[in-house]
């Protein structure tokens, strides 16, 4: 099995393919650093046309480790870059919170 799977890539063009695969391979190794033994990274992307020439992008970020699962919220936006940032950094930002990673409080104490 793949460690990063898109799902709903089908409706999308070449170039916003290519800006999936840079930003997932890019995000996957942050996301590596925060759970060392991750199974599988699925990002699922959905285009939305509301009678108009542009789109609207949703998409969802799972994260799957042996002992949790992690989803991000959906986020939507207009430009697929920045809902692709939103959602995987909200998916590192729960991930930091669910395992007690990140430096919000004194550890000395």
């Amino acid at each position: 099995m793949e460690p990063i799977q898109i799902i709903g890539i089908k409706d999308l063009d070449e170039m916003e393919v290519e800006s999936i695969n840079r930003l997932a391979n890019r995000y996957y190794g942050k996301v590596q650093r925060e759970i060392k033994n991750i199974t599988s990274l699925v990002v699922h992307i959905k285009s939305i046309n509301k009678e108009g020439r542009q789109k609207i992008y949703s998409v969802h970020v799972k994260v799957i480790a042996p002992t949790k699962v992690f989803a991000s919220t959906k986020t939507e936006d207009w430009n697929l870059e920045k809902a692709l940032h939103g959602s995987f950094r909200n998916i590192i930002r729960e991930m930091q919170h669910r395992l007690h990673t990140d430096d919000q409080h004194d550890k000395t104490r």
